[in-house]
C-alpha cells in the first residue's frame, strides 16, 4: 500500500512539473511562457524511451526547488509534426531551452546520462542570473548591408522570419558568427544576417531567391561569390580562412609554369598569360573575380613576368584552360588557349571555361559525374564494366563518333557502369547485351537513353551497326527530335481537385503560363509532415476545383524528376505559388512560409497570384455523366432538358423575377409558402431509402468517380400535380416569381445557380 502510494505522489509530481504538448497549445505555451525547455520525442525511439524517465526526473528536481521561471514540457513530434518544424527537429530526443531573453535557442548535445545532468543544465540556463551568450551576429537592415558588404570578408545570411526552416537552423548562423569572431578577430572578417521578410527590396537587389531554406552569400572586397561550404560551423570557419588569400598563383619562371601547371596534379586549373603592354588592370580583376567564383575546384594561375612570357612567344593575353579530365584522344593537347577579348568580363572567362573545360573525349570516374557533369549544358556519356583504358580500337570507336559532333560543343566521357548503374535500372537498360551503354544528359537534368527493346536488337548483330545507331541517336537528339526518359510515376490527372503532377506531365503543365499555380511538393520517404500538407491541400483543391485561374498541384520528389529551378535546398514538404503571366515556366517562384490551413492558402493565393480565386459552388458547372467543365452560358441564357420531363432532374424549378434574370432570395420564397416543408420532408425520406442519408445531394458527398450526376437525379418520384401548383402557382402575385415551364426550361447549373442554388438543393 505504501509503495502504492509512493508511486501515486511521484506521478503527480511529475504531472504538476511537467507539461504534455500537442500542436494546439505548443503556440500558447511558448508564447506565454518567459523561459522554457522542451522535449521532442517519439515514442517509437529507443533513446527517447530512456531518456524520458530522466527528463521527467529533471523536471521533477526543478519543481521540486521552486525554480518557477522556466516552464518544462514535452511533446510527441512523431504525432504533432508541426512543433516539430518549428525548431527544425529531425532527431530525438531533442532537448531545447528558449525564452525571451535568448538571442537563440540553446540545445543539449547528446543525450543525458543522468536526471542530475540533465537538472543541472536546466537550472544553469533557466536561473534568474543566468547571461545569455552575447552573440557576434550582425543583425543588418537596408542602411548597414552597404557597410558590411565592404568588408574584407562578410558572410551574409538571408533569411525570412516566416520560414520554419529557417526559425530552427537560426543557432547554426549564431555558434558561426561565435567562432569566426573568436579565431579571425581582427581580421575583417563578419557574419552578418538580414530579413527579407522586412526587406525584401534586397532580396531582388542581390539576386537572393529563397528556396526552403535561408541563402548564405559571401562578399569579397565588395564583390559577391556564392557560398558552397557547409552549414556547422567548423566546416564554414575553414571554408572562410581560405578566402582570405587570394585565388590566384603567380608564376615567375617556366619550370615552375611547366610543373605547377601544365604538369600539375590537380585536375582543373586555368591560366592567364597577362603581357604588361594594355589595360592589364580591368583584365586581371575580371580574371580574379571569376577564380574566387570557382576556387573550390579549380586552381588559379597568373602568369606576368615577361621573361617567361617571352619564351612562350605570348605577346597579347592568352586564357589557357587544362582539361578538367585525362583526354583519351592521343592527337589532342591537354589544354587549350583562347585569346582574350578587350572587354572580358568575368562572364568571358566562365563561359570559355564551361566551353573547354573538358576534352572532345575524357576518362571520368563516379566522383566526378555526380559533382562537375552536373554543370555542364550537356554531355554524352559512354559507359561499360570494368573498362581498359589501354584498349586502344574502343577509344579510337568512340573518338571517331565524338568527331562527327565536334562542332555541337557536346564533350563525351567513358566510364564504369558502375557508377551510373542506378540510372540505367531506372531505364531498365542495365541487363542490355550491348558493347557499352550510353546516355545524354541536357541542362534540363533529363536523361535520354534508347529503351530495352531497341537495345536487345543489336545482341547479336556486328559491332559497327550498333556504333552507326549510337550516331544516329545523338544526331536525332540534337535535331529535337528524342523524348528524354523522365524519372515519372503514372499520370493520375485530377483527383478531388488536386492535380497529381508527374515526371511525365511537368512541362506541360508549367508551361501554361495563363494560369496561377499552387504547388506541393512531398514525398513518400520519411517526410512527417508531408500528409498535413496533403490533407490541407485536398481540401482547398475540393473547394476551387475547375477553376479558370488556378490549378492546385502535388508531386511526389522522391518518384518524379523536377526540372532544376523547382529543386529545393531543404527536404520536403514545400508549398509554393508560380503565379500566372509568368516569362518563364518557373519564374516568379514564390515560397509559402506561413502554418498549413486553407484560409491561409487562400490569402496566400490571393497576395501573390494575379487572378482572383472563385469556390467551386459559386463557379457555372454543368456537370453531366460524371464529366467536369465550366459553363458557357451567359446569365440569361436557358438550357432545354433532354430528360423525361417526370424525372426528378427535370422537376428542378429555376426562379426567375418576372422583369429581371436574376435569382430571386429562396429564404423568402420559402417563408411565404409553408407547404414546402410537405415536399421537402417526402423528398428527404424518399432519399434517404435510397442512399441512407437525406444529406447525400450535397457536393462533398457525391463522388464522380462512383455515381454519374444524372443517375443520381433520374429516380423515379411520386409527384402530386396539384400539390406542387398551390405550392408555386403558375402566376403567383403574392410571390412576384413565375414557374418556369417543366418541359422546356432546365437550370443551367445542377446544383443551383452562382447566388444561390435551387430551392430543392439549398433545402436537401
Amino acid at each position: 500500500m505504501i509503495t502504492k502510494h509512493i508511486i501515486f505522489l511521484c506521478t503527480l509530481i511529475s504531472t504538476l512539473a511537467l507539461q504534455e504538448l500537442t500542436d494546439d497549445s505548443f503556440t500558447s505555451f511558448i508564447t506565454k511562457s518567459t523561459k522554457f525547455c522542451i522535449m521532442f520525442y517519439s515514442p517509437s525511439c529507443g533513446t527517447c524511451k530512456a531518456s524520458l524517465p530522466i527528463f521527467r526526473n529533471a523536471a521533477m528536481k526543478i519543481e521540486a526547488e521552486n525554480i518557477t521561471n522556466i516552464q518544462i514540457a514535452q511533446i510527441d513530434v512523431s504525432e504533432f509534426t508541426a512543433s516539430g518544424d518549428r525548431y527544425d527537429v529531425w532527431h530525438y530526443p531533442t532537448f531545447i531551452i528558449d525564452g525571451v531573453d535568448l538571442p537563440y535557442h540553446q540545445i543539449y548535445k547528446g543525450s543525458p546520462t543522468s536526471s542530475e545532468e540533465l537538472a543541472k543544465w536546466i537550472r544553469q540556463l533557466g536561473s534568474p542570473d543566468y547571461l545569455p551568450p552575447v552573440s557576434a551576429l550582425w543583425v543588418l537592415d537596408e542602411d548597414s548591408i552597404d557597410d558590411c558588404v565592404e568588408e574584407r570578408i562578410c558572410l551574409i545570411q538571408f533569411t525570412d522570419s516566416r520560414c520554419v526552416h529557417c526559425l530552427g537552423r537560426a543557432y547554426q548562423i549564431h555558434e558561426l558568427a561565435n567562432h569566426i569572431d573568436n579565431e579571425l578577430h581582427g581580421e575583417g572578417v563578419k557574419v552578418a544576417q538580414i530579413d527579407l521578410a522586412k526587406y525584401p527590396n534586397l532580396g531582388k537587389k542581390y539576386s537572393v531567391e529563397l528556396r526552403g531554406a535561408e541563402v548564405r552569400k559571401v562578399f569579397r572586397n565588395g564583390k559577391m561569390y556564392e557560398y558552397n561550404g557547409p552549414d556547422d560551423w567548423e566546416g564554414a570557419v575553414n571554408f572562410i580562412k581560405a578566402r582570405l588569400e587570394s585565388p590566384l598563383k603567380e608564376i615567375s619562371t617556366m619550370a615552375e609554369y611547366a610543373s605547377e601547371f601544365l604538369s600539375g596534379k590537380v585536375s582543373c586549373s586555368a591560366a592567364l598569360l597577362l603581357p604588361s603592354n594594355g589595360n592589364i588592370t580591368a583584365t586581371k580583376d575580371h580574371f580574379l573575380t571569376w577564380a574566387e567564383s570557382t576556387r573550390d575546384f579549380c586552381s588559379h594561375f597568373l602568369v606576368t613576368n615577361n621573361v617567361v612570357l617571352e619564351s612562350m612567344a605570348v605577346e597579347s593575353p592568352k586564357f589557357v584552360i587544362k582539361h578538367s579530365a585525362k583526354t583519351l584522344i592521343s592527337s589532342e593537347p591537354p589544354y587549350v588557349e583562347i585569346d582574350v577579348v578587350a572587354e572580358a568580363l568575368p562572364i568571358w572567362f566562365a563561359e570559355h571555361f564551361k566551353k573547354h573545360q573538358f576534352s572532345l573525349v575524357n576518362e571520368i570516374d563516379g566522383r566526378r559525374i555526380s559533382t562537375e557533369l552536373q554543370n555542364l549544358d550537356q554531355y554524352v556519356g559512354i559507359y561499360t564494366e570494368n573498362p581498359s583504358w589501354d584498349n586502344v580500337d574502343f577509344k579510337e570507336e568512340i573518338a571517331k563518333i565524338a568527331g562527327k559532333f565536334q562542332d555541337s560543343d557536346i564533350p563525351f566521357f567513358i566510364g564504369d557502369v558502375a557508377d551510373v548503374s542506378v540510372t540505367f535500372e531506372e531505364a531498365d537498360t542495365i541487363n542490355a547485351d550491348v558493347p557499352f551503354l550510353f546516355l545524354i544528359r541536357d541542362k534540363n537534368d533529363r536523361i535520354y537513353t534508347p529503351n530495352y527493346k531497341t537495345l536487345e536488337k543489336f545482341g547479336n548483330k556486328p559491332k559497327n551497326q550498333y556504333l552507326t545507331y549510337v550516331t544516329t541517336y545523338i544526331s536525332q537528339y540534337l535535331e529535337g527530335k528524342i523524348a528524354p526518359r523522365i524519372t515519372s510515376d503514372k499520370d493520375h490527372g485530377v483527383e478531388d481537385g488536386v492535380l497529381d503532377i508527374v515526371g511525365t506531365s511537368v512541362d506541360r503543365v508549367f508551361n501554361r503560363t495563363d494560369k496561377d499555380i499552387l504547388l506541393l511538393m512531398t514525398s513518400s520517404n520519411r517526410c512527417r509532415s508531408c500528409p498535413r500538407f496533403e490533407d490541407v491541400l485536398l481540401k482547398f483543391g475540393e473547394k476551387y476545383e475547375n477553376s479558370e485561374t488556378l490549378t492546385v498541384g502535388l508531386i511526389n520528389v522522391e518518384t518524379n524528376r523536377l526540372p532544376r529551378k523547382l529543386v529545393m535546398r531543404s527536404s520536403p514538404p514545400h508549398l509554393v505559388l508560380l503565379p500566372a503571366a509568368r516569362s518563364g515556366p518557373f519564374d516568379g517562384l514564390v515560397y509559402f512560409y506561413d502554418e498549413v490551413t486553407e484560409n491561409k492558402l487562400l490569402k496566400f493565393v490571393t497576395d501573390h497570384g494575379k487572378h482572383d480565386v472563385i469556390e467551386k459552388k459559386y463557379q457555372k458547372q454543368i456537370p453531366r455523366n460524371g464529366q467536369r467543365g465550366n459553363s458557357e452560358l451567359s446569365d440569361k441564357e436557358d438550357v432545354t432538358s433532354e430528360e423525361d420531363p417526370g424525372s426528378f432532374q427535370s422537376m428542378r424549378i429555376s426562379v426567375t423575377e418576372e422583369k429581371k434574370d436574376e435569382t430571386v432570395n429562396h429564404d423568402n420564397l420559402m417563408v411565404e409558402n409553408p407547404e414546402f416543408d410537405k415536399l421537402k420532408e417526402k423528398t428527404e425520406k424518399m432519399l434517404k431509402e435510397r442512399f441512407g442519408s437525406s444529406n447525400y445531394m450535397h457536393g462533398s458527398n457525391i463522388n464522380p468517380s462512383e455515381h454519374k450526376y444524372d443517375e443520381i437525379f433520374d429516380m423515379e418520384v411520386e409527384w402530386d400535380p396539384e400539390e406542387t401548383e398551390s405550392m408555386f402557382g403558375r402566376s403567383d402575385s403574392s410571390l412576384g416569381v413565375e414557374q418556369s415551364s417543366i418541359e422546356d426550361r432546365k437550370s443551367a447549373d445542377d446544383f443551383g445557380d452562382s447566388s444561390g442554388g435551387s430551392v430543392l438543393h439549398d433545402e436537401l
